[in-house]
């Protein structure tokens, strides 16, 4: 029995990896968008809370900030994920 290389036991993996890193890329400008978005609104949020010194929706206002916060974070820490977790996705 002889053993298959790595190489020969996927042939269009050339292509495959191409096609991964570009749904990835895809992915991840999607998601920076709805990310951006999401600190912009907030901190619109904030800024118009306390421009017209409204506490009980200041409240809200800071809340959705720090979650927006936490989101672009999360989003950072994903993106620099690597390349080790691309084949969980695709």
């Amino acid at each position: 029995m002889a053993r298959r290389s790595a190489e020969e036991g996927h042939p269009a993996a050339g292509g495959a990896g191409a096609l991964r890193r570009l749904l990835r890329a895809l992915v991840l400008g999607v998601t920076l968008i709805f990310v951006l978005f999401a600190l912009l609104v907030s901190s619109a949020l904030v800024v118009y809370t306390a421009w017209r010194h409204d506490l009980r929706n200041g409240v809200f206002a800071l809340t959705f900030a720090v979650l927006s916060a936490q989101i672009a974070l999360n989003w950072l820490l994903w993106r620099s994920g690597g390349e080790a977790g691309e084949e969980d996705f695709f």
